[in-house]
C-alpha cells in the first residue's frame, strides 16, 4: 500500500508544472541590486504598472512591471534600454535594426524617431511572463545585458 502511495506522489509531482511567482516592484529592485545594478528606483505609473530605473556598468535601463494586482505584485515584466542618437535615422539604420531582429532570438530592437530630425532613439527590449514557469531573477538581467551587448556590437559592425 505504501509503495502504491509513493508511486502516486511521484507521478503527481512529475506531472505538475513548475509555478512562477509574480513579483512586487520593491522585490524586483532587490533582485536587480543583488545582481550588481546601481541607482535602482521604483516609480508607480498607475495601479497596475510600475517602472524600475537602474544602471549596470555603463548602461542605464528600465524594467516595466505590468499586470499588477491589488496586492501590488506584477505578472509580467519588460526590460528595455534606449540610446539617443544625433540626426535622423536613415534607411540603413532601419535595415540594420531589422536584420538584428531577424538574426537574434532574444530581445527586440526598435527605432523611435523624434520628429525634429535632430535626434532619435534606438533601443532594445526583452519581455518575460511571470505567470507561466518563469521567475524574475538575475538570469533575466544577465540575458538582457547580453542583448544590449549583441545589439550594440551588431550596430557598430562595418557593412
Amino acid at each position: 500500500m505504501i509503495r502504491i502511495l509513493l508511486c502516486g506522489v511521484v507521478a503527481v509531482s512529475i506531472a505538475v508544472p513548475a509555478f512562477a511567482w509574480p513579483i512586487a516592484p520593491e522585490n524586483a529592485g532587490k533582485v536587480l541590486t543583488n545582481a550588481g545594478s546601481e541607482e535602482v528606483e521604483v516609480t508607480w505609473l498607475g495601479d497596475d504598472v510600475a517602472r524600475l530605473d537602474a544602471k549596470k556598468g555603463e548602461y542605464y535601463y528600465s524594467v516595466r512591471l505590468m499586470n499588477c494586482d491589488d496586492s501590488r505584485t506584477c505578472s509580467s515584466a519588460m526590460f528595455f534600454s534606449t540610446f539617443t542618437m544625433d540626426g535622423a535615422p536613415d534607411f540603413s539604420m532601419y535595415e540594420r535594426t531589422n536584420l538584428y531582429n531577424d538574426s537574434y532570438p532574444f530581445g527586440r530592437a526598435f527605432i523611435l524617431p523624434s520628429g525634429d530630425d535632430e535626434t532619435y532613439a534606438v533601443g532594445v527590449d526583452y519581455g518575460i511572463d511571470l505567470q507561466n514557469e518563469h521567475n524574475f531573477d538575475e538570469e533575466d538581467l544577465n540575458l538582457f545585458e547580453e542583448i544590449i551587448i549583441s545589439y550594440t556590437s551588431h550596430m557598430s559592425e562595418e557593412d
